[in-house]
C-alpha cells in the first residue's frame, strides 16, 4: 500500500515539474479515459496507439485508462449496454452496416453494444473532462510553485538531510 502512494506521490511530483503543457496532460487523460471504457481489444490498441503518436502524457492517460477500467466493469451492464444498444438505435443503420462490413474497421466492433455505450459516454464526458483538467493543472501548478518556491520552510528542509532523504524517496 506504501509502495503505491509513494508511486503516485512521485508521478505527480514530476508531473508537475515537467516540461509537459497542462493540455498534453488533460489531452492524455481523456484518451486514457476513452481506452479505459472500451472492452479490451483492438479498438484500445488503436487508443493508445494514437496516444502514443499525438505526443500527449503517457503517465496520465495509463492513470486514467486504469481509473476508467475499473469504472466500465462496474458500470458495463447497468449503464454502458443500455447507453449501447439506445445509441445503435438511434443511429443511422446505413453507416453502421458499412462500417460493420469494412474489412480493418469491423475489426474494432463498433456495432456491439459495449463499444457504442463506451463511444457515447465518452463523447458525453470527452470535453468537460478535457476543459476541466487543463484548468486544474494550470492553475494547480501556478499555486504549487508559488507556494513551494516562497516557502521558507521549503528553503530551510533543502538543508536538512532528513528531508533530502524523504524527497529522495518520495521524489527519486
Amino acid at each position: 500500500m506504501w509502495l503505491i502512494i509513494f508511486k503516485f506521490t512521485r508521478w505527480v511530483y514530476q508531473t508537475l515539474n515537467s516540461d509537459v503543457r497542462p493540455w498534453q496532460i488533460a489531452l492524455g487523460f481523456t484518451l486514457g479515459a476513452l481506452a479505459g471504457l472500451l472492452p479490451l481489444g483492438l479498438g484500445t490498441l488503436v487508443v493508445f496507439t494514437l496516444i502514443l503518436l499525438l505526443n500527449v502524457h503517457f503517465g496520465s492517460a495509463l492513470f486514467s485508462f486504469g481509473a476508467f477500467r475499473l469504472l466500465a466493469w462496474l458500470l458495463q451492464v447497468p449503464v454502458i449496454r443500455p447507453v449501447g444498444e439506445a445509441a445503435l438505435d438511434i443511429a443511422p443503420q446505413g453507416p453502421i452496416v458499412a462500417a460493420a462490413n469494412t474489412p480493418f474497421v469491423a475489426w474494432l466492433r463498433l456495432d456491439y453494444f459495449d463499444v457504442a455505450g463506451a463511444i457515447a459516454i465518452w463523447l458525453i464526458l470527452a470535453l468537460p473532462l478535457f476543459v476541466s483538467l487543463a484548468a486544474f493543472w494550470t492553475r494547480f501548478r501556478a499555486w504549487m510553485d508559488k507556494r513551494l518556491k516562497n516557502s521558507r520552510f521549503m528553503k530551510w528542509a533543502s538543508k536538512v538531510w532528513l528531508f533530502k532523504g524523504l524527497r529522495y524517496v518520495f521524489v527519486g
